[in-house]
């Protein structure tokens, strides 16, 4: 019996090493570094201190290597109710401060308030009036000073599968519809309530949808697939999607681009924080960006 016991070991044993060569055996995935190229046909989006202009594209480069700058490419997945999975390709670009890019020519047209709470908050041009902070605020280096981040993430639509959504199973010429998340971040929203300011650092937070507003044709936002290891951004929008009216018909679904900060107030015995978005504006942005990955 215990010869049979010490058989049936052995040929587990072997099993085990067999599959531990296999694995070993097996390639490695390949690695990569990535750099985003804030190219100089943008309209509206420069580099600035941190980022380094290259002549060959021509654009500023930022580095996931940075010290104060991340590069982030991935497939994103969510996990929803049931346990139901979603993925998104994220193309995505951050600096922080000290590291700064630059908003330019951002002309503010139709614009809305909530008059009940605080407006141009904007750190260096508070007392301003509306809309003229805003334009002021837009206009020029970001982060700006006692500001933390400038964000552009740039996501495309949600799949079922994650092969769906692999921006590597795109064909070379191949666009994809995305949506933009753009934020100039002054204040934690959902830190503690040390992070609020009421007055000082608003920040500005906006999504925009690349699909054409009327629901016909392509895109105002788009990700194309350049050659095997370069993707580029391109970003034409007015932010005017979906919403016609603030704060009536504010959804968070819609198109926006509003002012935003936190405060902490007593209910009853409780501190509750709440998040107050004080203005709206609409204006257009837009630049092209690529996104350029390199074998480690």
């Amino acid at each position: 019996m215990k010869k049979h016991v010490l058989i049936g070991l052995l040929g587990v044993s072997l099993i085990a090493v067999i599959a531990l060569a296999f694995l070993m055996a097996a390639p490695k995935p390949i690695q990569y570094t990535w750099k985003a190229v804030i190219l100089d046909s943008s309209q509206n989006l420069t580099g600035g201190t941190g980022g380094v202009y290259d002549n060959s594209y021509p654009g500023w480069v930022y580095n996931d290597g940075d010290e104060f700058a991340n590069v982030m490419v991935v497939i994103r997945e969510y996990i929803g109710r049931g346990n139901v999975r979603t993925y998104e390709t994220v193309f995505w670009l951050e600096v922080l401060s000290p590291t700064q890019v630059s908003l330019q020519g951002m002309t503010v047209g139709p614009w809305g308030s909530d008059e009940t709470f605080k407006s141009c908050g904007f750190t260096g041009f508070e007392g301003a009036s509306l809309p003229s902070c805003w334009q002021s605020f837009l206009n020029g280096s970001h982060p700006k000073d006692g500001y933390q981040r400038a964000s552009f993430m740039h996501a495309g639509a949600r799949f079922a599968t994650r092969e769906e959504a692999d921006f590597n199973n795109m064909f070379n010429g191949e666009s994809r519809v995305m949506r933009l998340h753009f934020l100039t971040q002054g204040q934690e929203i959902m830190g503690s309530c040390d992070q609020c300011n009421p007055d000082y650092y608003h920040q500005i937070d906006g999504d925009a949808h690349g699909d054409a507003a009327d629901g016909s044709g392509c895109c105002d936002i788009y990700l194309t697939r350049v050659d095997q290891n370069t993707w580029k951004v391109v970003v034409n929008t007015n932010f005017d999607k979906r919403q016609d009216k603030f704060p009536a018909a504010f959804s968070w679904t819609d198109d926006k681009l509003w002012e935003s900060y936190c405060e902490c107030v007593k209910v009853g015995k409780r501190t509750v924080k709440k998040t107050r978005q004080s203005t709206w504006v609409r204006t257009h942005l837009g630049y092209q960006m690529i996104f350029i990955r390199t074998p480690k």
